[in-house]
């Protein structure tokens, strides 16, 4: 088994190819000189209807007796007001709070930034999940977040 259990995990592939996104939000494979690594990354935009971005990939066979390390790189593509900030976090299975890998505040966008931690998998196969979300002046909006690089890492 490989140490990265991602399938497509910079995007490369220029497709989706094993993640997908909630439904109402709008995510693409965009090919340009932006991407953290390589020439592709993964566009995820919100809209008014469902403000907050989320992207998964089912994962299978996870060895759920060892610790998995997760990396990812973030960017928010939009910018954030002086009175705002967004919120990217990562979680494996179906409960944000049990399964919480990582998450960070973002105040800045334009700049890819890394997260990182760590899980031991409570079952086989499971979904990863990605979040984000952006607020300004107390009132949720529409993110539009950039992920590359994922490693999920057993090894």
């Amino acid at each position: 088994m490989p140490c990265n259990v991602i399938n497509n995990p910079s995007f490369e592939t220029g497709a989706l190819d094993g993640w997908y996104a909630s439904t109402g939000n709008v995510a693409n494979i965009v090919q340009g000189t932006i991407a953290h690594a390589g020439n592709y990354y993964l566009d995820v935009t919100g809209t008014a209807k469902l403000p907050q971005v989320s992207v998964a990939q089912d994962l299978y066979w996870l060895d759920d007796e060892n610790e998995h390390d997760l990396t990812l790189w973030v960017r928010v593509a939009d910018p954030i007001p002086s009175t705002g900030h967004c919120e990217v976090s990562a979680y494996l299975g179906e409960d944000p709070e049990a399964g919480a890998i990582t998450s960070d505040l973002i105040w800045h966008a334009g700049e890819w930034i890394q997260l990182t931690g760590s899980i031991q998998p409570p079952a086989r196969d499971l979904t990863l999940h990605f979040v984000g979300s952006c607020i300004d002046a107390g009132k949720e909006v529409p993110a539009h977040i950039l992920f590359d690089d994922v490693v999920l890492s057993d090894c």
